[in-house]
């Protein structure tokens, strides 16, 4: 099905900002995922400040299928990520006696689809432009096209400050993508388990995620402890844009008061 392309490794993923890591601190912990067709490159300067200005241990996992090839990614799925997931949910664990799950896009459905089935191990969570369940139409409906290609163009890069720029793949697996959705609608449907404390960061004009994504979330989870805080300037990939320290202190402080 994807002979046509051939299988290398692209150089920018072989880069050490795009690789996963561990910033030592306390026993508190921050789990923080990148987003879809990502790599840690796109969080990797919003979780050094955090680490800096909070103390707590931060784990920047590689989800599978990333930081590889499109056809790595297309032979994952919804499924994968979510294991992928937990295993970086456990390995901080061992280190870390309390855990805060976040993340990017994609990162922050399986940050909220984590804290809603795990209750036990996850003692808050925090979305940066997460999908629960509305789209954008002229993301969706090429995905459909039954006369198709295998792959559509990458989303990667919604960046407004200009000279900056995400490693991703430049082109998604068509079907890949549709396992995005079906994550996104599985999350988005267990939203009202999640009780923690919730701290939701939302461009107002973002160009990949429909921004009302945002207030949904917020009406939908079951916590009592939500705040919800709009990213006036910069586009999705916020933590690359120019709202990233604003980011990295809104999270700070709220690792500080999770971890009382």
């Amino acid at each position: 099905m994807y002979a046509n392309m051939k299988q290398t490794t692209m150089d920018p993923f072989d880069v050490p900002e795009a690789q996963p890591f561990i910033l030592e601190g306390s026993n508190v912990g921050f789990l923080f995922f990148h987003g879809f067709t990502s790599t840690p490159q796109s969080v990797r300067e919003v979780a050094q400040h955090v680490h800096s200005m909070s103390g707590v241990t931060v784990h920047c996992p590689l989800l599978v299928g990333h930081g590889k090839t499109p056809i790595a990614l297309a032979q994952t799925g919804h499924r994968d990520w979510v294991a992928s997931a937990e295993a970086a949910l456990e390995t901080l664990s061992s280190q870390c006696d309390r855990i805060i799950v976040g993340g990017l896009s994609l990162g922050a459905t399986l940050s909220l689809n984590l804290a809603a089935r795990m209750p036990s191990k996850i003692h808050g969570v925090v979305s940066i432009n997460g999908s629960t369940g509305l789209y954008r139409p002229e993301v969706v409906a090429p995905l459909y096209d039954t006369d198709g290609q295998d792959f559509v163009p990458g989303i990667g890069s919604d960046i407004a400050q200009p000279g900056m720029s995400e490693i991703c793949y430049g082109q998604i697996p068509r079907e890949t993508l549709r396992e995005r959705f079906l994550l996104t609608n599985t999350t988005g449907a267990l939203l009202p388990l999640i009780q923690q404390p919730v701290l939701i960061l939302q461009s107002r004009r973002d160009n990949v995620v429909d921004p009302d994504n945002g207030h949904r979330i917020a009406t939908l989870v079951g916590s009592a402890d939500i705040q919800l805080r709009w990213l006036e300037r910069s586009y999705h990939v916020a933590t690359l844009d120019y709202d990233r320290v604003l980011i990295a202190t809104r999270i700070a402080d709220f690792l500080n008061l999770s971890s009382r």
